[in-house]
């Protein structure tokens, strides 16, 4: 008989598997770590020095603006460029300190007053018959009451940025002077700048260059001076009217309806609503006349101003109009507001001139497929 063995039970062990357990491993370069740090340290130099950087924004800028100008005036008078660079970029200095020293006490010290009186100028509309009427449940007076003041800050702030760099008389001096220079250097040096550039491109590339530039300082050029010429304008408009309305603060109201109208879209619009609370302080009938006579402005401003003086200069949507004045608004100030509208006339012209050969290829192939068709 055979003998029957007890079986005793396998005992089972847990087999490991490199599949149950997984380590995630990171590891960074020390290319990525120093391209990292060189982002950040770009980044920090560009923050510490951003008001020489919008110097240099108004300086070329500038220059963009009064290249044709001294392109006329070097054609019609004969001159050499850098003296018809200095003659143009002194004359205007001139006139702006003119001006300036004229005004400057009576426009800051009616500013500062506005700025002073308006809460207590939106809070006797408040308690006015038409003031109840507007505030409904939501009381928007109220709301603008707050942040009077801030508005009328925002206004001393014309030049987005630049005004409290030179708060002292060394730092005005500065901060003229080193516009004044680069802007003549920059009209001088123009050409040769351009051939120098030209000349690292091949003849279709520089051809193209050339064209391309050409359009961005002709729009540039075009807008921004019949802009400021209606602005210049409208100020004169609303100053007048503020007169005869024996509106307070005339000659503050006047200056920042032509500091705000060099905003596109919203800065009149802006500009109507500040003045007409201060005329609704005096009396229902100023603000009737004042909203009567913003009406046929806007509207002779919109369909003979405009189109007579600036023409279709800036070619860009209503859209992209707003949407730069927001964003480069937000990024520089009230200057960035204003030279918005050329910056993305100046970017449109640049991708139409990047996809021009793309879009005729498009064009040819869907024309092909409609005659196949």
């Amino acid at each position: 008989m055979a003998s029957l063995e007890r079986m005793t039970p396998v005992e089972r062990h847990p087999v490991s598997s490199d599949t149950s357990r997984r380590e995630v491993e990171i590891s960074i370069s020390i290319r990525t770590i120093l391209l990292v740090a060189g982002v950040v340290a770009l980044a920090w130099g560009l923050a510490s020095i951003a008001n020489v950087l919008l110097v240099i924004l108004v300086s070329i800028f500038s220059v963009a603006v009064l290249l044709p100008v001294v392109n006329v005036i070097e054609r019609r008078f004969g001159w050499s460029r850098g003296l018809a660079s200095m003659v143009l970029v002194l004359g205007i200095f001139m006139v702006i300190a003119v001006v300036l020293l004229v005004l400057v006490q009576a426009v800051s010290g009616a500013v500062r007053d506005f700025s002073h009186d308006l809460p207590h100028i939106v809070d006797k509309v408040r308690h006015s018959d038409v003031g109840g009427f507007i505030n409904g449940g939501s009381d928007p007076l109220g709301t603008l009451r707050n942040h009077a003041s801030d508005i009328t800050k925002g206004v001393g702030k014309a030049s987005g940025g630049i005004a409290h760099v030179g708060a002292s008389a060394f730092g005005a001096v500065t901060l003229t002077l080193s516009v004044i220079f680069l802007t003549l250097f920059g009209l001088v040096e123009e050409p040769r700048a351009r051939e120098r550039i030209g000349s690292l491109m091949y003849r279709d590339k520089r051809e193209r260059y050339l064209r391309v530039t050409d359009r961005i300082i002709h729009t540039t050029s075009r807008y921004m001076l019949g802009n400021l010429a209606i602005s210049v304008v409208c100020g004169t408009v609303y100053g007048i009217t503020a007169v005869i309305l024996g509106l307070p603060y005339p000659l503050a109201l006047a200056v920042i309806a032509g500091v705000l109208d060099l905003v596109p879209n919203i800065g009149a619009t802006t500009a109507g609503i500040i003045i007409g609370i201060v005329a609704l302080s005096v009396s229902v009938q100023a603000l009737i006349v004042f909203l009567i006579v913003i009406v046929v402005y806007q509207q002779i401003e919109n369909y003979i101003l405009q189109p007579t003086i600036i023409g279709k200069a800036a070619q860009v949507s209503g859209f992209t109009v707003l949407v730069s004045v927001l964003a480069f608004g937000a990024l520089v100030g009230l200057i960035g507001a204003i030279i918005a509208v050329p910056i993305a006339a100046g970017i449109q012209i640049v991708i139409e001139e990047l996809t021009a050969d793309r879009r005729v290829r498009i064009a040819s192939a869907d024309a092909t497929e409609q005659e196949q068709a």
